[in-house]
């Protein structure tokens, strides 16, 4: 059975990033990092300058994380009912889904941390 489900398309990086992208983002958004120093949280240069770039940071990125998640859930989705087994296009397709969701948060979030908060700011 289990064999028969990691071979199927239903079994793709799409729904499982999906998934874990709106575990993600609801985790963040219901339980916000208190500090820099959290074990978990969007890190990068522009969000680790200040408790406030840092708490916005996540904010942005836990808000984008859940819309790509549904959007990833659908692509898997879709992509397991269009193919009917696991070829190089139905990778391409579930795999770079990911990637692209992947860039287009940390873009979308570093994007945001530029327009709303000061480059000379600490």
């Amino acid at each position: 059975m289990l064999i028969r489900f990691l071979h199927s398309t239903f079994c793709n990086a799409a729904l499982f990033a999906g998934i874990v992208f709106c575990f993600m983002g609801y985790f963040i958004r219901r339980y916000p990092p208190k500090s820099i120093k959290s074990w978990y949280g969007y890190r990068s240069f522009l969000s680790t300058r200040s408790p406030e770039t840092w708490q916005a940071a996540n904010q942005y990125a836990a808000d984008i994380s859940r819309r790509i998640g549904w959007v990833l859930i659908v692509t898997g989705l879709a992509a397991a009912l269009f193919f009917e087994r696991q070829t190089d296009w139905f990778y391409y397709l579930t795999v770079g889904a990911v990637i692209t969701g992947t860039m287009y948060m940390v873009g979308y979030t570093e994007w945001q941390l530029d327009q709303h908060f000061d480059e000379n700011q600490p």
